[in-house]
């Protein structure tokens, strides 16, 4: 399977997410921003946040909303991807995958459907990447696309830059934490209401046992 390049879909990112997401909500930025917010909600307040595969920067206004006086870092291995998101967030630091040294730690470290673009004999690597940037105490918070749900499978089959995805359960996700030494903290589904259900949206806290959300997250410490 070719690894996508998205240099190739940098400058088209926005139209394509929107695309894809309208039918959900066609504020397609309330993805970004439901995890923006419920990293928060999960880690607590940050002095330093790192956004993981951050792409275009998209995250970011919500980062410095949730997270005013942090020091807020982006990495990304598309330099085009970077291009843009430096030009959109003057505030925030972007830095490529290499550039970004350990030395440097973070109090929370977001990866927002990330490793399903990480094959998974790489993935280990990519969790040990995030764990040494972390400050003892510091949580990894990690959303993927639910491979249980079928419409985020469609949705996932028909999207360009999604063409290289190998989705990985959240038993997959759990334990290749563990394997990286992280301490699970909690785990949920979520994402279950479109916009036109958006009342019901509180529900969600009640639902995140069930493995029918179309997407769920795992949050995890270092020790």
């Amino acid at each position: 399977m070719a690894k996508i390049d998205f240099d190739q879909y940098a400058g088209q990112y926005e139209a394509l997410i929107a695309a894809q997401t309208g039918f959900f909500d066609r504020d397609n930025d309330y993805f970004v921003r439901y995890k923006v917010e419920r990293a928060k909600a999960l880690a607590g307040d940050a002095d330093a946040v790192l956004d993981f595969g951050c792409g275009v920067g998209r995250a970011m206004p919500y980062f410095r909303a949730a997270f005013p006086n942090a020091d807020v870092v982006g990495c990304d291995p598309s330099a085009d991807s970077l291009t843009i998101a430096r030009r959109d967030n003057p505030d925030c630091r972007f830095l490529g995958m290499s550039e970004l040294s350990a030395a440097t730690k973070f109090d929370l470290v977001l990866a927002s459907c990330v490793f399903h673009h990480i094959t998974p004999t790489e993935r280990q690597d990519a969790l040990r990447y995030c764990y040494d940037r972390l400050k003892p105490g510091g949580h990894l918070v990690i959303f993927e696309h639910n491979p249980f749900n079928p419409v985020t499978r469609h949705l996932v089959n028909t999207c360009p830059f999604d063409a290289d995805a190998l989705l990985l359960t959240m038993a997959e996700t759990k334990r290749r934490m563990r394997e990286t030494q992280f301490e699970i903290a909690e785990t949920g589904y979520c994402l279950f209401f479109p916009a036109q259900l958006a009342a019901l949206r509180p529900l969600e806290k009640y639902l995140s046992w069930l493995p029918l959300g179309g997407q769920y997250f795992v949050s995890g410490v270092r020790a």
